[in-house]
């Protein structure tokens, strides 16, 4: 079946796809929030739960970075304290893309062999997904599931020659099978390419297969210069209306300067499972940005940034 029908299918009949079959799913509930210095409203607790998600949220934008402007929820027709009226949520939606959604790279670099993913995840289930106020940043968490969580797959984001042509991607070490035996504190993932298929009379195709496997060592530090990070981004209301943000940021490690920075807002229809419950895998985006059908974007604004020796492009895929 095609992965994302499949997600599809799962949001729309209750679905949780893992080994063991269907888990019962906990909504969440955000009770404590936080400041942080990256962001202009305090963030929910449960966005902090490690060192990189701390050091992503920290990370300040240049002032050039929209800042959030004000709604007028009761002029657009928000009677109510609370409200699920969708001529309200579509116009805030809206009233985000126009003044916050964008692209603003600040500085490029050069001849970049590698970069740090301060972030990976295990993919979200179907549940998550599906709860309102369960995906931090469903932008790019949707994305982790159409690939899943993989030794190939998380190196390929990155390096997969000829179209990624990154030589290494290095990753916080996380409790996961393809990690076993690793004691280090983080790990590098290298090696994997592909080539041409053939047809059947021997000629090159268009399309690719595997040449070399994906390779994955523990390393004490990271050697890359430049890291890769994504942050879910709160909002007056959002959450209610069935909106949510988020950024992914390239920035320096060493001295925490934000390089580049790219904002993105989601809305979900209404979900038949009832009103607590949302489409975050087949939210509509803002047009103010182009999307890629695979995630291509995920990897094409890295290599708009740090750009390889030898351009990478995932432009069309």
């Amino acid at each position: 079946m095609n992965v994302v029908l499949h997600i599809v299918l799962l949001a729309l009949t209750g679905g949780t796809a893992h080994a063991g079959g269907v888990t019962t799913y906990e909504p969440v509930k955000w009770t404590k929030f936080v400041p942080v210095e990256g962001q202009p409203l305090p963030v929910p607790e449960q966005w902090l739960d490690t060192e990189e998600a701390r050091i992503a949220h920290n990370l300040k934008l240049p002032d050039a970075v929209p800042k959030p402007v004000p709604f007028d929820f009761k002029a657009a027709g928000s009677g109510a304290l609370f409200t699920s009226d969708r001529k309200v949520a579509v116009k805030y939606f809206d009233h985000l893309c126009k003044t916050e959604a964008g692209e603003w790279i600040f500085k490029t670099v050069k001849d970049v062999e590698g970069l740090y993913f301060a972030r990976p995840q295990r993919p979200p289930t179907s549940d998550q997904l599906a709860d309102p106020y369960g995906p931090e940043m469903p932008w790019i968490q949707r994305v982790f599931l159409l690939t899943g969580d993989s030794l190939k797959w998380h190196g390929a984001w990155f390096v997969q020659p000829p179209i990624y042509n990154y030589k290494f991607v290095e990753q916080p070490r996380r409790d996961v099978k393809w990690q076993a035996g690793l004691r280090e504190r983080y790990i590098r993932l290298f090696g994997y390419t592909r080539e041409p298929a053939l047809d059947q009379n021997g000629r090159p195709t268009v399309y690719l297969k595997d040449e070399t496997p994906m390779q994955v060592v523990g390393i004490p530090q990271p050697t890359a210069r430049y890291g890769y990070t994504w942050r879910g981004i709160r909002r007056e209301r959002d959450r209610e209306h069935n909106v949510a943000g988020g950024e992914v940021l390239i920035y320096d490690l060493v001295t925490q300067e934000v390089l580049a920075v790219r904002r993105q807002f989601l809305i979900a229809g209404k979900n038949p499972r009832g009103r607590e419950r949302t489409l975050w895998e087949i939210a509509a985006r803002c047009r103010e940005l182009p999307g890629h059908l695979d995630g291509g974007e995920f990897s094409q604004f890295a290599f708009d940034v740090l750009q390889t020796t030898e351009r990478s492009t995932t432009k069309g895929r």
